[in-house]
């Protein structure tokens, strides 16, 4: 068998090694060219909007709650993964610079294939898959850009491209963002080259099973230090310090200068199973371990701070399947990877990270990247998953007058009742009796009701609904007004009854239908607003429709 799978369940993450033997010198390898797509077109098929919609994340540590999130998440969409020649390949590690996404994917069985795809995040509602290299004979388990190049880590078909050894790494050079052939390859020795990272003059990678950790110089790409490490699964870079992750050997932390050992301790011997990855928050590092959960560890002294536990009793999920695959940090949030558990978020909170709560996702969670405002989640044959944090616009509206919302999951106002809140909240749903502003972004699970004569001032960002049930709907009632100024997304409907009002002083994206009732008047504000209307619209009786826009589907 010329290569294995080293799975700790169908649910782990994939890592590859080849039986042949690896006992030889690291040389540059000159291979033939990815095979590049750019028709964004054909690769945007496979991006699918079905489950788009508002997350609700289930409560942390203090169980059920009806109060309202702190959190705001919406599905943006899941991309299915390549196929190539009849194989179906498998996400393995995102990285992210600007509105660019690069996906990297391999090949579960004996087949050595990979690729690396670009998903285009700039418009959050319609991502694109805008261009492809596909890399016969070659698996792809990790990316990272730097400075407009790619750096990549994986393993070959010696066989098919006469590579001298399976692992390797190498730079893609890329111009404007976008893919190409200019693709160098150094190889290692092992079985697979499982992650890479970079500081500004050098990069550095790890290869598994009997591998190293190489120093490149990343002009040259010549290996410029090699230190011989067992069963290396993850790397990684911080305050100029090399930390590698062996599933035999526990951590090793290096000086960047020289790759001079600082200091190692032992972890979980759970590491071992299948890939791992790992991160830092505030002077700790975050080792995924499998059925261990999460390992905290001072990063200098190695002690062990915490342990992030695999959850227990998740409805139907078989607890085989919960496993610690990935972990990642954003903006003071720790995402990590649990297998058919989902992801689970934590904070910071005194010195322990306190479990904030957990994203059930279709599929097994076997990776998780944060970056910016996204969440890339890959999840075995289901694709890759995106998923957006709501946050008001940069500066798009002053919210200091309006007082925080701390109120229930079910935002209800009475008649006679005029409120203002600001904040950033998750929602199950609104209903509106008399008057109600809200100032800041906001998601609603469920219906979104403005009842008959009463008003919604939105001014932010509201995002509503699922489009798995689209008669969650929003519902502006007989002479009832939406006043919108910033951005609405609803996956569900949208019904203007009779008589309703709606001004309009932003952008609009409706993924379900459009109603709009005798007497309905819609409102655009400005010169800059816009509107996309995925579904149908359907006008009884008279309506109208003033002001200046764009009708990006032209369906009004």
């Amino acid at each position: 068998m010329r290569k294995i799978l080293l799975y700790l369940s169908a649910l782990s993450f994939l890592t590859v090694v080849s039986c042949k033997t690896d006992d030889m010198d690291i040389q540059n390898e000159q291979e033939k060219g990815p095979i590049l797509s750019s028709d964004v077109n054909a690769l945007s098929k496979r991006i699918d909007f079905t489950h788009s919609g508002v997350l609700d994340m289930k409560p942390g540590s203090e169980g059920k709650t009806t109060t309202a999130g702190n959190f705001p998440l919406v599905l943006v969409a899941e991309v299915a993964p390549p196929v190539y020649n009849g194989k179906t390949l498998r996400a393995t590690h995102v990285t992210v610079e600007g509105n660019y996404a690069y996906v990297s994917y391999n090949t579960e069985g004996e087949t050595y294939l990979g690729a690396i795809e670009v998903l285009n995040i700039t418009n959050p509602n319609a991502p694109q898959l805008v261009m492809q290299a596909i890399l016969p004979d070659t698996d792809v388990s990790s990316v990272r850009y730097d400075n407009g190049k790619l750096y990549i880590a994986g393993a070959k078909d010696i066989y098919a491209s006469g590579a001298q050894t399976p692992a390797f790494v190498g730079s893609m050079t890329l111009s404007g963002g976008m893919l190409t052939n200019t693709l160098q390859q150094t190889a290692l020795t092992g079985k697979v080259g499982t992650d890479v990272t970079s500081s500004s003059s050098k990069y550095y990678a790890v290869s598994g099973a009997t591998g190293v950790l190489a120093q490149l110089n990343k002009t040259s790409q010549q290996v410029e230090i090699s230190i011989p490490l067992s069963d290396l699964r993850a790397l990684g870079f911080n305050n100029n310090k090399v930390v590698v992750l062996s599933g035999t050997e526990g951590v090793k932390i290096y000086d960047a200068n020289g790759l001079n050992l600082l200091t190692s301790f032992t972890t979980s011997s759970d590491v071992a199973e299948a890939k791992r990855t790992i991160d830092f928050i505030d002077g700790k590092l975050l080792v995924s371990e499998g059925y261990n959960g999460v390992g905290v560890y001072n990063v200098s002294t190695g002690a062990k701070l915490q342990k992030l536990s695999v959850p227990t009793q998740v409805p139907n999920v078989n607890p085989a399947d919960i496993v610690s695959n990935a972990v990642s940090v954003n903006s003071g949030r720790v995402f990590v990877a649990n297998g058919g558990a989902g992801i689970y978020v934590y904070t910071p909170d005194n010195n322990d990270l306190k479990l904030m709560g957990s994203i059930d996702l279709t599929g097994s969670s076997n990776f998780v990247v944060s970056r910016g405002e996204y969440i890339f989640v890959a999840t075995g044959t289901g694709g890759l998953k995106v998923i957006k944090t709501v946050a008001p616009a940069s500066g798009a509206v002053n919210c200091s007058g309006y007082a925080a919302y701390t109120g229930s999951e079910w935002l209800n106002v009475n008649s006679g009742q005029t409120l203002e809140y600001s904040g950033t909240k998750s929602l199950q749903g609104i209903n509106v009796n008399q008057v109600l502003t809200w100032c800041g972004a906001l998601t609603a699970s469920q219906a979104v009701n403005i009842n008959s004569n009463a008003t919604f001032n939105m001014y932010g960002q509201l995002y509503q609904g699922a489009q798995s049930n689209p008669w969650n709907s929003l519902n502006i009632n007989s002479g009832a007004l939406l006043n919108l100024k910033g951005n609405l997304t609803t996956y569900g409907h949208m019904i203007l009854n009779s008589n309703a009002k709606w001004k309009i002083e932003g952008n609009v994206t409706i993924f379900g239908n459009l109603t709009i009732n005798q007497g309905s008047k819609i409102e655009f504000i400005g010169s800059n607003s816009s509107i996309t209307i995925h579904g149908t619209v359907t006008k009884n009786g008279t309506s109208t429709i003033t002001g200046t826009y764009t009708d990006v589907n032209n369906k009004l």
